[in-house]
């Protein structure tokens, strides 16, 4: 009976040795995965911090020499205004005309092809007095592909008889609006139809510079 009981006892503390070397193991196993995890998010700390301080370097340099965040590239994408949610308005032309400078508590607004432009960034360039001033309050589309600024019958939405030269000067400056770094969207204009038995605007005999890029 001794016997059974000493075999009993050795058999028992060799089964706790047991479970406590597995134990150990697994514990040993559970410290080297928790390690690697670890070492592998401190290394995209260090991954982080160093593109950071890279991209920061970058922004105060080009501000230094350009002036600018981004080396001079500028665009729409680099307007904060555009990321600011704003709800596109619809204007009728009367609407629209009255933000063409009288009034200075407003901005201004202009129009291509029926979409309208804050453009009061640019109030030395469109404000009152300006010489081009008579773009604004209103879509004077086709005086964008003519390049017509002296005659009032071109200050208007009709593109009818337009060269396809014209008609690509005209989306040439729409795209210069709708990506211009401080000019932004604000809404359409609803255009009066053009009657097709109105007589389509004369040719330009004395044209005008059209607006730079300010």
């Amino acid at each position: 009976m001794a016997g059974n009981n000493l075999q009993q006892r050795k058999t028992a503390s060799a089964k706790q040795v047991s479970a406590d070397t597995a134990a150990g193991h697994a514990n040993i196993h559970e410290g080297s995965v928790a390690s690697d995890r670890g070492n592998r998010h401190g290394w995209w700390r260090i991954v982080a911090r160093i593109v950071l301080t890279l991209l920061g370097l970058s922004v105060c340099l080009s501000y230094l020499i350009t002036e600018t965040a981004l080396w001079g590239y500028q665009s729409k994408w680099t307007n904060w205004r555009n990321f600011v949610p704003r709800k596109q308005q619809i204007f009728s032309q009367q609407e629209l005309a009255l933000y063409d400078g009288s009034n200075p508590d407003l901005p201004l607004l202009l129009a291509v092809e029926g979409d309208v432009y804050d453009v009061t960034a640019g109030r030395g360039f469109y404000g009152r007095g300006s010489a081009y001033n008579i773009f604004v309050g209103r879509d004077a589309s086709r005086a964008f592909g003519t390049n017509c600024l002296s005659s009032k019958n071109h200050l208007t939405h009709d593109t009818r008889g337009l060269t396809e030269a014209e008609l690509g000067g005209i989306k040439g400056w729409h795209r210069f609006f709708d990506n211009h770094q401080e000019y932004v969207k604000v809404g359409r204009v609803v255009l009066d139809p053009i009657d097709p038995a109105a007589p389509i605007p004369p040719p330009c005999t004395n044209a005008a510079p059209k607006p730079g890029s300010k």
